[in-house]
């Protein structure tokens, strides 16, 4: 399996030397855990990892795991390596492109990639990524986001986000429709701890996308997570 576009980044970044602008992460633990309106946990807590690198020319590299719980398949981690390339305007917001590697590590039928393009704001931020094979299916989708996010202090701020996932193609032996998943939450920063509240929701039109189940239905929860950043 390749993880070109995190090596990639990595490797642009180590040769600039002084082009190294920072690096962070995070560890966390969430009450349960969905991505994109999925659930990946089954309903169960489970831990999670982030590392991020920016450098001042505008590239940027990262990677995302979470442990994984799927019904009918042994435990163990879904991971994003990711990396991209982000320029602010003169005036305005900054616009990035960049691609994306999805891997689960017990399931790699269900792999894929994913190419994206953004802007964003103070506040406003959006995306729409594409995938040629989605989840394993052979389904072209775009995928369309809009996060938002405001501070009501120094330590506590509003988020929110919404997602739309559409196919551009059609395999005929999985079922198509569209996706819209949403988020609404509060975060509270206390030294290096984050904790969040967020209720999380999904919509599906018709059913799933993946080839571990049958549908995937409509449902709608509250998510708690505490993490700590390094």
């Amino acid at each position: 399996m390749r993880r070109w576009p995190l090596a990639l980044a990595l490797v642009s970044c180590l040769a600039g030397g002084n082009a190294c602008a920072q690096a962070s992460g995070s560890v966390s633990l969430v009450s349960d855990y969905y991505y994109r309106g999925i659930g990946y946990s089954k309903g169960d807590p489970v831990a999670q990892f982030n590392l991020s690198f920016d450098t001042r020319s505008g590239l940027y590299a990262g990677a995302f795991a979470s442990l994984l719980k799927m019904s009918g398949t042994p435990r163990g981690v879904y991971a994003i390596g990711y990396a991209g390339y982000a320029r602010r305007m003169r005036s305005g917001p900054s616009w990035e492109v960049g691609g994306s590697n999805h891997t689960f590590s017990t399931m790699s039928s269900l792999n894929y990639r994913e190419v994206y393009a953004g802007l964003g704001g103070e506040r406003l931020s959006g995306r729409v990524s594409y995938a040629p094979a989605y989840l394993g299916t052979g389904m072209r989708t775009l995928y369309a986001e809009l996060n938002g996010g405001v501070a009501l202090s120094d330590d506590v701020g509003l988020f929110a986000r919404v997602g739309y996932l559409r196919p551009v193609s059609l395999v005929p032996r999985y079922t198509s429709g569209t996706r819209v998943d949403g988020r609404i939450g509060i975060a509270l920063s206390v030294d290096a701890w984050k904790m969040q509240a967020a209720w999380d929701a999904l919509h599906a039109e018709k059913g799933a996308y993946a080839r571990y189940s049958g549908s995937i239905g409509s449902r709608s929860g509250m998510v708690l997570s505490v993490g700590r950043v390094f």
